[in-house]
């Protein structure tokens, strides 16, 4: 571990994955930057990873919000005749890149890290190298539902199968980091449909409630309430992002 003052970078954010829930993220992200905070590098899984590409390229939350509430994640996917999984998010690639003109990771005004995980290899990855938008699609298949992507003669799936809130990829770069949370387990009454079945089993698999804490160097921000909203329901983008500034916005981060 480095001394505190060799840090490459001061403020680092993670952005854990969560579906719809994403839009907390931005809530919290609007009220960090009231608070005099924002971030000098990003790491992401899932909506975070694409939450992340928004702001890593220069955006303002508020500004990356109002893009972002105008689809949901069934707007970006496309049914396939089941092989690697129901539907494909080809149409999410079209969507970013009609808003970041990056072509690459390394590319971006800030650094971004994306958590992708390696089916073959059975690991996670965090790429800071390479093709932004294959990248982040790749980060937000969930197995099952959305096929995963195939880079380099390797398939790449939704980085929470091993790691849904990679605070650890950026923790020793930086000063301090805030690391997002925004995927506690909640009690379902009923699973309608294949998709949710695999939705759901993929958020029991790799998702849990995790403390909010405040360290000299780290700070899990966890905004409560948003358990009670489907990851795959867009349609309470306003609430979830309330709810990530309201929580925030209380908190004391001096």
């Amino acid at each position: 571990m480095y001394p505190l003052k060799s840090k490459k970078y001061k403020t680092g954010i993670a952005l854990g994955g969560g579906g719809a829930r994403g839009y907390a993220h931005l809530g919290v992200l609007q009220a960090l930057k009231e608070k005099g905070i924002e971030g000098d590098i990003f790491a992401g899984t899932s909506s975070g990873a694409i939450a992340g590409a928004f702001m890593a390229s220069g955006m303002d939350p508020l500004e990356v919000f109002k893009i972002m509430k105008r689809n949901s994640i069934f707007d970006f996917a496309k049914m396939t005749i089941p092989s690697l999984g129901l539907m494909r998010l080809g149409h999410l690639g079209k969507y970013l890149g009609a808003h970041i003109q990056y072509e690459n990771l390394e590319d971006l005004p800030k650094p971004l890290i994306i958590a992708v995980s390696d089916l073959f290899e059975g690991k996670v990855c965090y790429l800071k190298e390479g093709p932004l938008i294959p990248l982040v699609q790749a980060s937000a298949s969930i197995p099952v539902l959305f096929s995963p992507v195939e880079l380099n003669k390797t398939l790449y799936a939704d980085g929470g199968i091993f790691d849904n809130l990679p605070y650890m990829a950026i923790q020793d770069q930086c000063r301090y980091v805030y690391a997002i949370h925004i995927s506690p387990v909640r009690p379902v009454n009923h699973l309608k449909n294949l998709a949710q079945i695999a939705t759901r089993t993929f958020e029991l698999s790799v998702n849990g409630h995790i403390e909010e804490t405040r360290g000299k160097k780290l700070t899990i921000i966890a905004p409560k309430g948003v358990e009670n909203y489907d990851i795959l329901d867009a349609k309470h983008a306003d609430r979830l992002f309330e709810i990530g500034y309201e929580h925030t916005i209380k908190m004391n981060l001096d």
